[in-house]
């Protein structure tokens, strides 16, 4: 008993040091969506994330949706309402172009992930989006490219152990 309250001490402190390091870290992401359900439904099922409650009061001009991707990370999802001429329309990734580029997640295991992609997405299960080529990063780490419902780039990237990684 004592020996777990001690490991748990020297965590909480070795936490508190690392969050002391930095003023700044990362919290969120916004994307606008064509279709808020049809997204959540996307990034809840295929990334098993949770939704969060919206702290604002409900707005006349879109509605939004937070979801919780890791601790203390946040995607936020909104979709404009009554003016589709906020939604921009897709911009692909080409030399020169300034603005979002893609999201990266980190997942456990890529088999496993591409087999829940497989059952639960409707763009991959119908062929809307090829199946995704499994290719590896630099030092070794699975890696693939897929996309949400609206076509955002979305990196996913198999985790490896940390003595072996810099991908924690």
């Amino acid at each position: 008993m004592i020996k777990s309250f001690l490991l748990l001490l020297l965590f909480f402190n070795a936490s508190f040091a690392i969050a002391q390091k930095s003023t700044a870290w990362y919290n969120h992401t916004l994307l606008d969506v064509k279709n808020l359900e049809s997204s959540v439904d996307f990034y809840t099922k295929v990334f098993q994330v949770d939704t969060i409650p919206y702290p604002f009061p409900p707005s006349t001009q879109y509605i939004v949706k937070w979801l919780r991707v890791g601790e203390g990370i946040e995607l936020h999802l909104s979709q404009w309402l009554n003016d589709t001429t906020k939604v921009i329309s897709e911009i692909p990734s080409v030399p020169g172009h300034v603005g979002f580029v893609h999201l990266g997640f980190m997942v456990n295991s890529m088999d496993a992930f591409l087999k829940r992609l497989m059952q639960v997405s409707s763009d991959y299960k119908s062929g809307k989006y090829k199946h995704p080529i499994i290719e590896r990063m630099p030092y070794g780490a699975k890696t693939i490219e897929i996309k949400d419902p609206d076509g955002n780039e979305i990196h996913v990237i198999e985790a490896m152990p940390a003595n072996n990684s810099t991908n924690r």
